[in-house]
């Protein structure tokens, strides 16, 4: 218990996890940046974002985000990368319809290699990436 004036630590480790190229360390970048850029390079392995979050006056959140290579789904090194996560998101791009078939297989290496404490699977969100917007004046959001 944290003592007066001291906050209570959580530190949660998150999977991104989707093909090569559905922009996944783009959206980590844009999340723990607020930076965004159309240029990056693939990702090899493994790469780590941190999210520091109060979540309340007694409370910090510590998000690690894990930027999993797209193509490492088949590889022996996942289950090492995986291990201890508490969350993941699957990334799929719109424009590829082929990423968006891949995500079922994503989601099952995830569910045969890691698992919660209590031996459930671990809380996963999919995410759609690349959606064009187009922002009109008083308009938020509106798809082209």
């Amino acid at each position: 218990m944290a003592g007066a004036g001291e906050k209570k630590e959580h530190l949660y480790k998150i999977l991104v996890i989707g093909e090569l190229g559905t922009g996944k360390t783009s959206i980590i970048k844009r999340y723990v940046h607020q930076f965004f850029s159309q240029h990056y390079r693939a990702t090899i392995g493994v790469d780590f974002a941190l999210k520091v979050l109060n979540w309340d006056a007694d409370t910090l959140i510590r998000l690690q985000l894990w930027d999993i290579a797209g193509q490492e789904r088949f590889g022996n090194m996942t289950r090492v990368y995986y291990k201890e996560a508490v969350g993941a998101f699957v990334v799929f791009d719109v424009t590829r319809a082929s990423t968006f078939e891949a995500v079922t297989k994503w989601k099952g290496d995830l569910d045969n290699k890691v698992q919660l404490a209590d031996g459930s699977p671990v809380p996963c969100v999919l995410l759609a990436n690349k959606v064009k917007v187009a922002l009109h004046p008083g308009s938020y959001g509106t798809s082209t």
